[in-house]
C-alpha cells in the first residue's frame, strides 16, 4: 500500500504547482465576483484533488503502469487500497491548499483596503466560516471519489467515463429524492442553530466528516471487490 501511495505522489507532484495556480486563479476570480472569500476554499480544495486524480487514473492506463503493477508484490486489494489511501492524502493537501489561498486573499484585502473589489471580501469575515468551508470542500471531494472510483476500479478511467454521466445524474436525483422527503425542517433548523456558534460548527464538521469516512471507506471495501474482478 505504502508503495501505491509513494508512486501516486510521485505523479501528483509532476503537476501540483500547474493545478494549485490555476485552481487560485479561478478560486480568487470567483471570489471577487461573489464578493465573498468563503468560495476559495472549496474551489481549490475540490479542483486539485479532482484533477490530479484524473490524471493519475489517465496515466495508469496510458502507460499500462496497471498491468506492470501486479508484477510487483502487490495484491489487486492493496492497489485500491494504497490509491484510496493517496487520493485522500491529496484530498487533505487541497483542503490545505485552499486554506492559504484564502489567507493570501484576506492579507492582500486588508492590506489594499482602497480596492473595492478586495475590501468586499472583508464585510462579515469570519474564521469560522472559512474552516466550514473547508470541511465542505472535503466533504464534496471525498463524496466524489466515492462515486467515481469503483467505476473506474471496475471499467477503468476509458470506459468508465462513458458511464459517468449516468451515474452522477441518479446519484443527484437519488440525493434530491432522500434529502427532501427524509430530512425534517426541525433538523435542518437544529443544525443551522449549531452552526451559529463554533462549539457547534466543529461538532457538524466532526459528525459530517464522520460519515464521509464512512462512505468512502464503503467505496473502498467496493473497488476492492469490483478490481478483483476486472480483466486487466
Amino acid at each position: 500500500m505504502k508503495a501505491m501511495v509513494v508512486s501516486d505522489f510521485m505523479i501528483a507532484k509532476k503537476y501540483l504547482i500547474q493545478q494549485l495556480i490555476t485552481a487560485s486563479i479561478v478560486g480568487v476570480f470567483i471570489a471577487i465576483m461573489l464578493e465573498t472569500p468563503y468560495v476559495v476554499a472549496p474551489a481549490v480544495g475540490v479542483m486539485i484533488p479532482f484533477s490530479l486524480s484524473i490524471v493519475i487514473l489517465s496515466l495508469d492506463e496510458r502507460a499500462d503502469w496497471q498491468q506492470f503493477r501486479l508484477a510487483l508484490p502487490l495484491t489487486r486489494a492493496d492497489i485500491i487500497r494504497g490509491r484510496y489511501a493517496s487520493l485522500a492524502l491529496i484530498s487533505l493537501a487541497g483542503v490545505v491548499g485552499g486554506l492559504l489561498v484564502t489567507f493570501l486573499l484576506v492579507a492582500l484585502a486588508h492590506a489594499v483596503p482602497s480596492v473595492p473589489q478586495l475590501a468586499s471580501l472583508l464585510v462579515d469575515y469570519s474564521w469560522q466560516a472559512v474552516a466550514f468551508a473547508c470541511v465542505a470542500s472535503l466533504v464534496i471531494i471525498l463524496l466524489m471519489l466515492s462515486l467515481i472510483m469503483p467505476l473506474f476500479s471496475r471499467f477503468g478511467m476509458t470506459k468508465g467515463v462513458r458511464y459517468l454521466p449516468l451515474v452522477v445524474v441518479f446519484a443527484v436525483v437519488i440525493g434530491f429524492q432522500v434529502g427532501g422527503n427524509s430530512v425534517p425542517a426541525q433538523f435542518l433548523s437544529n443544525v443551522g442553530n449549531l452552526l451559529e456558534t463554533p462549539a457547534g460548527t466543529a461538532a457538524v464538521a466532526a459528525g459530517t466528516l464522520a460519515v464521509v469516512a464512512a462512505l468512502y471507506a464503503a467505496s473502498a471495501a467496493l473497488s476492492v471487490k469490483l478490481y478483483a474482478k476486472r480483466e486487466l
